[in-house]
């Protein structure tokens, strides 16, 4: 079987979860509902992803989709390319989730009223490709928003290490 464009999507979730401690290789269940019912079935007929529930002794389970190796080889290939230069609207808009949500009065997130200020294209893609991550805080107030996830952090670092061009020439001015 050949993975649809929607399937390599999850494919690629499933794999970006696969080194996620927290989770221990698993796609979680509630992360999957981004994803259409039908895709999900398929892959796991294909025998691509496998379905796990984890239970911890302290009452807490984690139940989702698990990559297995035809799920690894049915994955194409990255370009190296890809992954390693963000534009720079997706930059910004990284940098200025990370930094927001380090103010206290945004509990630690972007709001999602913030975050209407970005084209909702540009959030999705960065979503998709695991560079934010949705929140959702209940409590005494309920809260929906952005976090810059692990790899954005490191893309942020990445772009933040690289050398500016020179303008002036080595001969002089």
């Amino acid at each position: 079987m050949e993975p649809s464009a929607k399937q390599v999507e999850i494919l690629r979730a499933a794999a970006a979860f696969a080194t996620v401690a927290r989770y221990h290789g698993t796609l979680p269940r509630r992360q999957a509902l981004h994803y259409a019912k039908d895709d999900l079935a398929g892959l796991e007929d294909a025998g691509f992803l496998e379905r796990v529930k984890l239970s911890f002794p302290c009452g807490k389970d984690v139940a989702g989709w698990r990559l297995t190796d035809a799920g690894r080889r049915a994955l194409p290939g990255l370009d190296p390319a890809e992954g390693l230069e963000l534009e720079p609207e997706h930059l910004r808009i990284l940098n200025d989730v990370y930094h927001s949500s380090r103010l206290s009065a945004h509990r630690g997130m972007m709001p999602k009223a913030l975050a209407r200020q970005f084209d909702d294209d540009d959030l999705d893609d960065l979503f998709t490709h695991g560079y934010l991550l949705r929140i959702r805080i209940k409590g005494a107030g309920k809260a929906k928003g952005w976090i810059v996830s692990s790899k954005g952090l490191s893309a942020l670092r990445r772009a933040a290490a690289k050398p500016e061009a020179c303008v002036a020439s080595p001969d002089g001015p």
